[in-house]
């Protein structure tokens, strides 16, 4: 009798179970309905839910969840799973707030308020800023990004939490080599000098650009450190047309600058050559005095009289010159020498002092260097 009942007991014990078994099987996970993503990726979070249900059961992944989160998705503080039906979970979706991204390598590095680097994508994600001009020489995936200013960063969570406190849309941030700070916000650029005056320059951003109606240009609010402060605003077009004027200013003044230079160095150059002419002329002067002497010397040792004498002797040719010859040629020789007398009257003493005058010329060089 007592075996019996102990049969019975196990029997029922296998029925409860086995039923708890077969009723458990019908919560099959099928449906994992998302909200809250916005930077995250809906279909991974999708899938990482499902693989962390045991046995794609409904009830088992509540439970699990329950007491140990899921995480490791990028973006993601948080998952929240809610039972919703056997086959049916609600997965609300909680993000880490984006303080930015770089752009490194053909890809962008998206980093948290924290400064944590949280993932690498070659696409934008759209609402995101981007930030340039900060310094750093290597990162790693979920460790804080190495910048070299710690200051950049801090201006970059004030800036975008003001963002999102007044509503203002944000594209990208930029830090200038000068240590100015530059909002991206559509087609204008916003000057907010170092950092200073963010929060009263962000609280009053919002109704500047909307009296702009929808321009093109740069804001100029360096120097708004108070509710009544002043901002000014050039377009694309002034801008333009300012920077033309200003490098056609500078290609004047370096043609200008130019010009004066290759004057001053022709002017070095024509006195340079002048002094080395004068040096030359007078080298040349003393060496024709002694090649005259020289040669004076050697036409005399080389032809002497005698020389001459027989030369003039030997020549044939003087045996041809009869005297009527002779007496022709003496009295053409005489008419010449008449027309020579008279054309050398033509030689005033004037002639000779005007010559004198040139002389001079050499004196007037010499002043002139």
């Amino acid at each position: 009798m007592r075996r019996k009942r102990l049969l019975i007991a196990l029997l029922i014990v296998f029925v409860l179970i086995g039923g708890t078994l077969i009723y458990f099987s019908t919560f099959k996970l099928k449906h994992v309905n998302i909200t809250g993503c916005e930077l995250s990726d809906e279909e991974l979070i999708r899938q990482t839910v499902k693989d962390y249900a045991y046995m794609d059961n409904t009830i088992l992944l509540y439970w699990r969840n329950k007491f140990n989160k899921i995480k490791g998705i990028p973006f993601v503080a948080k998952l929240e799973i809610e039972f919703k039906s056997k086959d049916t979970v609600n997965v609300t979706v909680y993000e880490k707030k984006i303080a930015g991204c770089i752009e490194y390598m053909e890809s962008y590095v998206y980093f948290d308020k924290d400064g944590i680097i949280l993932e690498t994508a070659k696409d934008r994600k759209k609402d995101v800023p981007l930030i340039e001009g900060l310094e750093f020489e290597s990162w790693e995936m979920g460790e804080k990004l190495p910048l070299k200013d710690e200051t950049k960063f801090n201006h970059i969570l004030t800036i975008t939490q003001l963002t999102d406190k007044y509503s203002l849309y944000l594209e990208g941030i930029e830090f200038t080599p000068e240590g100015d700070i530059v909002l991206k916000m559509g087609d204008i650029d916003v000057e907010v000098g170092d950092g200073s005056y963010l929060a009263i320059q962000m609280m009053n951003l919002g109704n500047i650009i909307a009296e702009l109606g929808g321009r093109s240009g740069v804001l100029y609010m360096k120097d708004f450190s108070s509710d009544d402060g002043v901002a000014s605003f050039k377009t694309r077009e002034m801008i333009k047309a300012e920077e033309e004027k200003a490098a056609k200013e500078k290609e004047q003044k370096e043609k200008e600058a130019r010009e004066a230079k290759e004057k001053e160095e022709a002017a070095k150059a024509g006195k340079d050559s002048k002094s080395e002419s004068t040096e030359e002329g007078g080298e040349d002067d003393d060496s024709d005095d002694g090649s005259d002497d020289d040669s004076d010397d050697d036409y005399s040792d080389d032809y002497s009289d005698d020389d001459y004498e027989e030369d003039y002797d030997s020549d044939d040719d003087s045996d041809d010159y009869s005297d009527e010859d002779y007496d022709s040629d003496e009295e053409s020789d005489d008419d010449d020498f008449d027309d020579y007398s008279d054309d050398s009257d033509d030689y005033s003493d004037d002639g000779s002092d005007d010559y004198s005058d040139d002389s001079d010329y050499d004196d007037g060089s010499e002043d002139w260097e």
